[in-house]
């Protein structure tokens, strides 16, 4: 691969989502010059700006009774010991701050006539936290402001292939242009921001672009990972429309689940004791699935129905509910029926289909307090930066992370950048580095749809609701096959589908990880359910962390204030 042409910045920011725009800001108004760069065009990547969400909720201390406190409490025990207390204190103490920073940059959350700000106990929460902004086209038009009048530069359909190192710092980056030329970006530091992963499952509530490619650099330039075994699975429809978002609080008027053949599929799960009520009134109270509560047997019977071969012909499990439904005036009944029948979703006269889907990722590169991946020149944040999250997560904290840790993120790089000069990179070291990313070119070349198609299917049998030693090596048997022929290179040299070939190698490199570290967390706990290790146990209470070494994986577990060698995978 040979680049055809170098550019020069201070702070390059790959990923236009949430989080990248603000480190874009952040940096920006550090004084540095950005280039903002993406995958796709802006402001319609990511999971901040999914199209099947109707906006973004935030958490934020704005409520009478909240404390900072109050919410790092919250953070904490959602996390289950698996959240970094420095971060998550960090997220509590700076994402009112940052929520205020996005209303004077034009975002308006709902308020009541009184002024009073509108919002709910969050998935996970106890109390009154934080509000909504609805619009996804009202939040792209502000950001995009924000950044024109700081003259960030914007490079859209733009994807990065490969992080440019030297004498261990990061200094650059080689990425394909808009008409697949190779490039070359020679900057201080790098901000990954490129969000998560869901794409690689075969139902996933996440845009195309998030392949997981933040993950795969980073772990290519050095840095560890955190947390990747809990990703958020939240139900979502695959009939009348596919990937819209379920929107769960309507579970407490008890609809009924039946399979493809028409039979009631709940109480078939529910062990003595447990009603279908109770279950699903549980249920209501948070949108991803989790096994710290009796509502987990709901989309455990929904995925093992799936899986049996048992769904409806959409692949989901329909959802029916009872005409009075129709008679609750409520607000939080109204505007979901609402919301649904704007999209063409008819709930109650027709019902829906729907099968849980990967949403988030709680998880990522492990930052510290300044945002550092710890790898020189490097940082990350949003869905890539992991660590203030642990097993579960507060709904609306994805949000608040990507402007805290965003922010952050763009402060230290600009920070970073005006205590160091650019380095110079030849051309033939570039190719070195190419060349230990993607080997040499061989064998013939892959058919990059099908093999990433047989990958989400992969992912979806062995790595999503239900787990087990079994099926992680099962995954990983046939991701070793997959991967074994595969030539990134050889994709290169001739110019064969060269706009997927880093979506492949993310992909492979992201779902082998994610088994290995599934299979080495024997127990369950938040949304890592082990079918063969069903119950939390307390020698794996912390976080487990991943990084590459000597061509294997290694991982360890992490408990704040110590740690224990774990195996070398």
């Amino acid at each position: 691969m040979e680049i055809q042409y170098r550019m020069e910045t201070d702070v390059l920011v790959i990923g236009m989502g949430g989080a990248g725009v603000r480190a874009a800001i952040a940096a920006a108004d550090g004084g540095a010059r950005v280039l903002l760069a993406g995958k796709c065009a802006f402001g319609v990547s990511g999971a901040t700006f999914y199209p099947g969400t109707p906006g973004w909720g935030m958490q934020a201390v704005i409520h009478e009774g909240d404390t900072e406190d109050y919410f790092l409490e919250e953070i904490l025990d959602a996390g289950a010991g698996a959240a970094d207390p420095e971060l998550a204190k960090l997220l509590a103490t700076r994402s009112t701050a940052r929520f205020h920073e996005l209303e004077d940059m034009g975002i308006r959350f709902e308020r009541y006539e009184d002024g009073r700000y509108k919002g709910v106990i969050p998935c996970f929460g106890k109390r009154l936290r934080g509000s909504s902004t609805l619009g996804i086209a009202k939040i792209r038009r502000a950001l995009w402001l924000q950044l024109m009048r700081r003259n960030v530069r914007i490079l859209e359909n733009t994807e990065f292939i490969c992080l440019v190192k030297k004498d261990g710092a990061v200094v650059g980056a080689v990425g394909l242009d808009a008409l697949d030329q190779p490039f070359y970006v020679r900057a201080k530091a790098v901000v990954l921001a490129t969000g998560g992963g869901c794409g690689i499952y075969k139902y996933s509530l996440a845009t195309p672009d998030e392949t997981g490619d933040g993950y795969a650099l980073a772990l290519d330039a050095g840095a560890k990972l955190i947390n990747m075994e809990f990703i958020q699975f939240i139900p979502g429809l695959t009939w009348p429309v596919k990937k819209l978002l379920f929107q769960e609080k309507n579970l407490v008027t008890c609809p009924k689940f039946t399979n493809g053949a028409g039979e009631d599929i709940l109480a078939k799960y529910l062990p003595k004791g447990i009603s279908e009520e109770a279950c699903l009134t549980e249920r209501a109270k948070h949108g991803p699935f989790t096994t710290a509560d009796i509502s987990f047997w709901l989309d455990l019977a929904m995925y093992e129905e799936a899986a049996a071969g048992r769904a409806c012909e959409s692949g989901g499990i329909h959802v029916a509910y009872d005409p009075k439904v129709l008679e609750d005036k409520s607000w939080v009944i109204t505007s979901w029926l609402e919301w649904m029948n704007s999209r063409g979703v008819r709930p109650v006269e027709e019902g829906f289909d729907m099968i849980p889907h990967a949403q988030c990722f709680n998880g990522g590169v492990y930052i510290d307090k300044n945002a550092s991946s710890g790898v020189p020149g490097l940082f990350a944040a949003g869905e890539t930066a992991g660590g203030a999250h642990g097993a579960d997560r507060l709904g609306g904290a994805a949000i608040a992370a990507t402007q805290v840790f965003g922010a952050l993120a763009g402060e230290r790089a600009a920070e970073y950048c005006a205590g160091c000069s650019a380095a110079d990179v030849s051309g033939a070291g570039i190719g070195d580095q190419l060349h230990a990313r993607f080997g040499e070119a061989r064998g013939t070349l892959a058919d990059i749809p099908k093999t990433m198609e047989e990958i989400r299917d992969v992912m979806w049998r062995c790595g999503a609701i239900v787990r087990s030693a079994e099926r992680c090596g099962e995954g990983l048997a046939r991701l070793a096959e997959l991967e074994s022929a595969f030539s990134p290179a050889l994709q290169y040299e001739r110019g064969a589908d060269v706009r997927r070939v880093g979506d492949l190698v993310s992909y492979l490199a992201l779902s082998k990880l994610l088994l290995t570290v599934m299979d080495q967390r024997k127990e369950s706990r938040g949304p890592h359910y082990r079918s063969d290790f069903p119950e939390p146990r307390p020698e794996f209470r912390g976080a487990i962390t991943v990084k590459k070494e000597g061509g294997g994986l290694r991982t360890e577990l992490v408990t704040f204030g110590k740690s224990e060698s774990g195996a070398k995978a």
